[in-house]
């Protein structure tokens, strides 16, 4: 299946003490870039989370965010900070003494002040207990995640398939001028083979010996066949894509694009040099589209 790198999803769920809500965003990357956000109270699901989104996802870079909302004590209680209590009234009635301050503390002044009042686990561990609510909550955004990257992934390979095909029919285009192409070049040495004739202490023999093999150094026809061959590959690919099918095109684009360039230098027929230019155009759109295919 074709798949876009780039989606949205979303899931919640909700529990008898607990909403947790699961939003996952996905962008193309090289690999798979995984960054998950829970909860402090909740960062043991990091690990669960992580694993059912290398099962989901196989490149992209992936931010998952986690967002819980809690009522009930969900096995939670209240403690005092016993030493930060023990420290703030002693300074306290230090202040009082040697400044003569008046006043007592009252618990409107010990709830003022941070941390001196945290809330501790009791009995089980919450974050065990909810799982089940938070893995409903990150499998539907994952779903939904997949449907949105199925989506876009189809339609790029619409368009890819419709750049592939102009590709073709550029490659038959180039194919089709090889022998006038090699015709041309072959005239622009016998102009220069008859000039160079002239001039005195020049074999002639050896001047058509040296044409010969520089001519043959210009044909195109086997890059023309490895082109050919190349987007066969690419064909294939489109009908059955298999796995990392992104990365196996983005290789075929760069042989590609490496037998076009050898054509184009090669070539001596200015028909052949303007499609090479257009099909490199066109290739160029199938590389920027194929970066966000996983």
């Amino acid at each position: 299946m074709w798949m876009s790198m780039t989606g949205f999803g979303r899931g919640e769920r909700h529990g008898e003490e607990i909403s947790v809500t699961v939003e996952a965003r996905t962008v193309n990357h090289r690999f798979l870039d995984l960054h998950t956000r829970c909860p402090g109270r909740f960062l043991s699901w990091e690990p669960r989370i992580r694993g059912i989104v290398r099962d989901a996802v196989r490149r992209g870079k992936v931010d998952l965010h986690v967002n819980v909302r809690e009522w009930g004590k969900l096995g939670a209680g209240l403690r005092v900070n016993e030493e930060l209590l023990r420290s703030f009234l002693g300074e306290a009635k230090r202040i009082r003494e040697e400044h003569g301050i008046g006043g007592e503390v009252t618990l409107r002044d010990l709830l003022a002040v941070p941390d001196l009042f945290r809330t501790e686990p009791v009995g089980d561990d919450p974050a065990e207990l909810l799982w089940p609510v938070a893995e409903g909550a990150v499998r539907d955004a994952l779903a939904m995640l997949g449907r949105a990257r199925a989506e876009e992934g189809d339609r790029m390979k619409r368009v890819l398939q419709e750049s592939a095909v102009r590709l073709e029919v550029l490659a038959a285009e180039i194919r089709s001028l090889t022998a006038e192409n090699k015709e041309q070049a072959a005239a622009r040495f016998r102009e220069r083979i008859t000039a160079l004739s002239a001039e005195a202490g020049v074999d002639p023999v050896r001047v058509h010996q040296e044409a010969a093999i520089l001519l043959d150094r210009l044909d195109i026809t086997e890059e023309c066949d490895r082109l050919a061959s190349h987007l066969t590959a690419v064909d294939a690919l489109f009908r059955t894509p298999g796995d990392a099918v992104g990365k196996r095109i983005d290789f075929l684009v760069q042989e590609i694009f490496r037998e076009l360039n050898t054509a184009g230098n090669k070539s001596a027929h200015a028909g052949v040099s303007a499609l090479v230019v257009t099909a490199k155009t066109e290739l160029e759109k199938i590389r920027e589209q194929i970066q966000n295919i996983e």
